[in-house]
């Protein structure tokens, strides 16, 4: 269990909202995270392009190996900057993970749609 310190530290870890930018590195993607209780939430948020509905299933498997290796690479950054600030290790263990597909736009003169792909995943903090 986290005290109020570490809990602090790690909010201003995940802080990307005032004087930071969460999509300096890629401008389609973002991860933002919740932390309620012992529970930590990291959604992992992308701008996507689909051809047709044929080609939704098809990409959506590079979209999913995508989202993974973002959030647990985003994982390792948070714990590694927890260590060095609060002197110990950040105990995390994944509890679910679920991801979403939502077109956004859409047009019966193309088969191009846009939508937002999306990955949950919940962490328990030890």
């Amino acid at each position: 269990m986290l005290n109020f310190q570490e809990v602090n530290i790690l909010g201003q870890i995940c802080d990307t909202t005032f004087g930071r930018s969460s999509t300096v590195k890629a401008p389609g993607t973002s991860i933002k995270v919740a932390l309620q209780g012992d529970l930590f939430t990291v959604t992992y948020t992308s701008i996507v392009h689909f051809a047709g509905e044929r080609s939704l299933y098809e990409q959506k498997k590079v979209y999913d190996d995508e989202s993974i290796k973002a959030t647990d690479n985003y994982m390792r950054n948070v714990r590694a900057e927890f260590k060095k600030n609060c002197s110990r290790a950040l105990k995390v263990s994944e509890k679910a993970t679920s991801d979403s597909v939502e077109i956004i736009t859409h047009t019966p003169y193309t088969l191009r749609r846009a939508a937002y792909y999306r990955r949950v995943t919940s962490f328990n903090i030890e």
